[in-house]
């Protein structure tokens, strides 16, 4: 598993994060004809407010892996352009919203929770799936943030898809580095993080 991830891990740390920096297109979209797409909006250096945002590391070598696994559609940033490309609007040109999302991110604030999702303004008892997510991740002795102020999905895909197509069907998951980071704790990639999300996964498919 680590191997393959590393392996994945190799085309997004391309060049600094540039990623694959020939493919056609900036995002890589691969089809399993599931209920839940996987994405991964950062996992090459984006940019974003005029300016280079740096890459939420490991998370699209995660979402391969994943996806693979659990046999679920991925939706990943491959390479980094010198202009803004929303993944909401790959979403519409190519006939994707009636999916449901789990949009990975990675954060490194040293604050006391384990992953924080984010779902804007909808509430969340009314959320598809948060509360199946929620136990997943508890069960695994996560410590879990339902919109962390810094963390809600109102500067990403959660919000502009909540505004474009007036559903909640977008479910912002930030992972703390220790969670991603298959380099240093291979361990706990292997035993907690590929597995939760697996099992996130399967959640759809009920």
């Amino acid at each position: 598993m680590i191997d393959k991830l590393k392996k994945y891990d190799a085309v997004y740390a391309n060049n600094y994060s540039h990623g694959d920096e020939n493919f056609p297109e900036v995002f890589k979209y691969t089809d399993r004809k599931s209920n839940l797409i996987f994405s991964a909006p950062h996992s090459t250096k984006s940019f974003v407010n005029k300016k280079d945002k740096l890459a939420d590391l490991y998370t699209g070598a995660i979402v391969d892996y994943v996806g693979e696994q659990s046999n679920t559609s991925t939706l990943i940033r491959i390479k980094y352009i010198n202009k803004k490309v929303k993944i909401s609007d790959y979403v519409a040109e190519h006939g994707l919203q009636n999916h449901f999302f789990v949009d990975v991110h990675g954060f490194d604030k040293d604050i006391d929770y384990d992953v924080c999702l984010g779902i804007h303004r909808y509430e969340a008892e009314k959320y598809p799936y948060l509360a199946e997510i929620v136990n997943v991740l508890q069960n695994y002795g996560l410590r879990v943030a339902v919109n962390y102020p810094d963390y809600t999905g109102k500067g990403g895909f959660t919000r502009c898809y909540q505004e474009q197509f007036g559903k909640p069907n977008v479910i912002q998951m930030e992972l703390k580095r220790y969670l991603r980071d298959f380099y240093k704790n291979p361990n706990v990639v292997e035993k907690i993080t590929i597995p939760m999300m697996i099992e996130i996964a399967n959640c759809y498919k009920k």
